[in-house]
């Protein structure tokens, strides 16, 4: 249930910051999708790490694809910059907002 949770907030996330992109543009939206790229690959790692727990010692096997996904998943925390780099940027919009 809880996967179920994680997969859910994260796609209304992903919804959110499509939305403000197509409504206002990616200045307005830079924080919504700031958010949504550090949010998805945490929760696709998450649900990973839960489903490898559930499988035991099979999880890590070659038996299963669980590694070999946790390991991409692991990769797409990388690929569009490390989560610092979109925290950075949303605690920068988070201050400037707050110095309204």
């Amino acid at each position: 249930m809880q996967c179920r949770l994680e997969i859910e907030k994260t796609r209304f996330l992903v919804l959110e910051a499509a939305n403000q992109l197509d409504l206002f543009g990616n200045k307005v939206a830079r924080g919504a999708i700031a958010m949504a790229k550090v949010a998805a690959p945490n929760m696709a790692l998450k649900v990973l790490d839960t489903a490898i727990q559930v499988h035991g010692a099979a999880g890590v096997s070659t038996d299963f694809a669980l590694s070999y996904l946790w390991a991409s998943a692991r990769t797409l925390r990388l690929a569009d910059g490390p989560d610092e780099v979109h925290l950075g940027t949303i605690a920068k919009l988070e201050l400037s907002r707050a110095r309204l």
